[in-house]
């Protein structure tokens, strides 16, 4: 009985450990890379709590920020003809975190399309405006931290979902009142 439970275990230990190593290999390696190649074209994002230009109006502006995405073939070399299997990337989601929690984390659904060698335009919102109406009353200071940017998608076979593929971008936010001027522009 004590032989045939050790060998049970060992049976078990020598499928568990084929499995691991079987999961980490695969035949469907990606095919290209999701590259983000501009966020806020590379400069500072000003987050405004309050826009008081008209008064009798005042709004907590949304923070709206350009992202650039790049979409090359993961070995480095030509990339695939458009409409072929392979050639495309689907951005389908993001996540916002912020190193000092300033503002909580967000999470953004996409439908971005990027060609094999080419690049693709977006935008996307970086916190909750709830939150700056919030801060608006309490925020003694300019505060300055770092928004980390994961975005997620999929290489697109034909008519399929392909491989997973993600990228992340980090962009400085500058978080206060700024007298209601257009600072980001």
């Amino acid at each position: 009985m004590r032989l045939n439970r050790t060998v049970l275990a060992g049976m078990v230990l020598a499928g568990v450990t084929a499995l691991f190593f079987i999961g980490g290999c695969t035949g469907t390696s990606t095919r290209a890379d999701l590259e983000v190649t501009s966020v806020n074209e590379g400069n500072t994002y000003y987050s405004d709590l309050r826009n008081e230009v008209d008064s009798l109006k005042p709004f907590t502006p949304v923070d709206q920020i350009p992202v650039t995405f790049g979409n090359h073939p993961h070995d480095g070399g030509t990339p695939v003809a458009p409409g072929a299997a392979f050639g495309e990337i689907v951005v389908d989601h993001y996540h916002v975190t912020y190193n000092n929690g300033i503002f909580s984390p967000v999470d953004g659904g996409m439908n971005v399309v990027v060609a094999s060698g080419g690049t693709t335009d977006a935008s996307i919102t970086i916190s909750d405006p709830s939150e700056k109406a919030a801060l608006f009353y309490t925020l003694a200071s300019t505060v300055t931290a770092t928004a980390k940017i994961d975005f997620f998608g999929y290489v697109r076979t034909s008519g399929n979902y392909g491989d997973r593929v993600y990228a992340t971008a980090y962009v400085t936010v500058q978080v206060d009142n700024f007298g209601d001027t257009d600072v980001n522009k």
